[in-house]
């Protein structure tokens, strides 16, 4: 088979088409199928909604409002035992000092000074 530019360019027009009607056939699929889905369970859902509106609502009930001042100190409480956890010393932790060298540093090291002496190489 003789490759030209003429059939390369047939070749690759073909395989385009191809890939498109691969990925789209199975998205056309998928969108049909939600759509005939989502039309038989919207029935379902207009019974459902139909029995929750027969429910009282407990919302709809009136609160009194506590007066503003009222209000106003419970605010305040808040924030002053707010600022007063913030103020606490939390417990230290012992942190590791960074001056003492682990033992396999200090092996590691002593591995290497022995090596440039043995060898006699100046590094």
């Amino acid at each position: 088979m003789v490759i030209t530019k003429e059939t390369g360019l047939a070749d690759g027009a073909i395989l385009t088409l191809v890939g498109i009607t691969v990925i789209s056939a199975p998205l056309a699929i998928l969108t049909w199928l939600k759509q005939v889905l989502s039309r038989v369970f919207a029935e379902k859902d207009e019974n459902l909604v139909a029995a929750v509106e027969e429910v009282p609502s407990i919302v709809s009930q009136k609160v009194e409002e506590p007066p503003p001042g009222e209000v106003v100190a419970v605010i305040a409480l808040a924030l002053s035992l707010a600022q007063a956890e913030s103020s606490r010393a939390a417990p230290r932790k012992e942190i590791p000092s960074a001056a003492l060298p682990s033992l396999w540093a200090i092996y590691g090291r002593q591995q290497i000074m022995n090596s440039r002496g043995r060898t006699r190489q100046k590094w």
